[in-house]
């Protein structure tokens, strides 16, 4: 995954990011939007036929767009780690009844 700034101050960030596209993209926007920092956050595909998106968040500027940013991230990261937990729960327990 590369990234590539396009703008960045305290309250606002411009990134584009490669390798990925709509995923990645549809999940940071949304999830930003839920921080209670977040003004605006969305993403946009430039091209169809390229892996890339751009995130665009707008902040209160309480916090610094790099901090919100970083918090969201840790929260995609910590809500995985629980789904994956929980995954692995009902596995087990599938596995343990129908043994």
């Amino acid at each position: 995954m590369k990234i590539e700034v396009r703008k960045i101050d305290e309250k606002e960030l411009i990134i584009k990011v490669f390798g990925e596209t709509h995923t990645i993209g549809n999940l940071l926007a949304k999830s930003a939007l839920k921080h209670p920092n977040v003004k605006l956050a969305a993403y946009s595909i430039e091209h169809p036929l390229e892996e890339a998106f751009i995130l665009r968040i707008i902040t209160d500027g309480s916090k610094s767009v790099v901090h919100v940013l970083r918090e969201v991230i840790k929260n995609l990261t910590d809500l995985s780690d629980r789904a994956i937990e929980k995954f692995r729960e009902i596995a087990e327990a599938s596995l343990s009844t129908s043994a």
